[in-house]
């Protein structure tokens, strides 16, 4: 499949004058959450690029990276129950008795970027790059943690966990934006500063963003 959209992109590459073509290797890491008021952790990209040169100034580059995603979402007040499900009150204030319930979950991806970048030389072979362009991921897998949550029963009210995407409403397919600026050595490293942002819900009314730091090697 990804020889197949390599050839696809190559020949609609073909008419507009493409000068040369190279492989990158990339890997980065940085901060994920929920835009929806989560708590970000941390993240991590790895994999590999490939950039059609069409001037001194204007690329192309589509990648094929294995990213992981996340968020959390800690001391959400919750109310305390006895083991029947009914609310618990203070004896002497009739006050609801209250607990704290804290949540974090992992998303695996296998994600498709598709940059444009522009170049601004500053020195022989050093450049400040800008990137920007969509991006499509597709979710493998992950796990999300759940500590007190007093509408379980037994031992699952201290802790218990799921796979994040068998969650109520939760998708795999992921698409958005990305933005990103950084400098190119002359050695052909590159480090970037990179944020994302989906434009499709990961759960009801949460999207994925991301910011990170990404290293690149161009093999030229």
């Amino acid at each position: 499949m990804i020889r197949h959209l390599v050839i696809v992109l190559a020949l609609m590459l073909a008419p507009l004058g493409v000068k040369a073509q190279h492989w990158q290797l990339k890997a980065g890491g940085g901060i994920a959450q929920l835009a929806s008021g989560t708590d970000p952790v941390g993240s991590w990209t790895v994999g590999a690029a490939y950039e059609w040169e069409f001037d001194q100034h204007w690329t192309f580059t589509p990648s094929l990276l294995y990213a992981m995603r996340g968020w959390e979402l800690p001391n959400e007040a919750v109310a305390k129950k006895d083991e029947a499900g009914q609310p618990l009150f203070d004896p002497e204030t009739g006050a609801p008795l209250m607990g704290w319930k804290n949540t974090s979950a992992s998303a695996h991806y296998v994600e498709l970027p598709l940059l444009f970048n522009y170049y601004l030389r500053t020195a022989e072979r050093r450049y400040v790059v800008f990137s920007a362009g969509p991006y499509v991921a597709l979710g493998l897998g992950g796990k999300t943690k759940v500590k007190g949550d007093t509408d379980r029963q037994g031992a699952e009210r201290m802790y218990y966990d799921y796979a994040t995407f068998s969650a109520h409403g939760a998708h795999r397919f992921d698409a958005g934006m990305r933005v990103g600026v950084g400098y190119q050595f002359a050695n052909g490293i590159s480090a970037s500063c990179e944020y994302s942002r989906a434009f499709t819900e990961v759960l009801p009314g949460a999207r994925n963003t991301a910011l990170q730091l990404v290293f690149s090697y161009s093999f030229k």
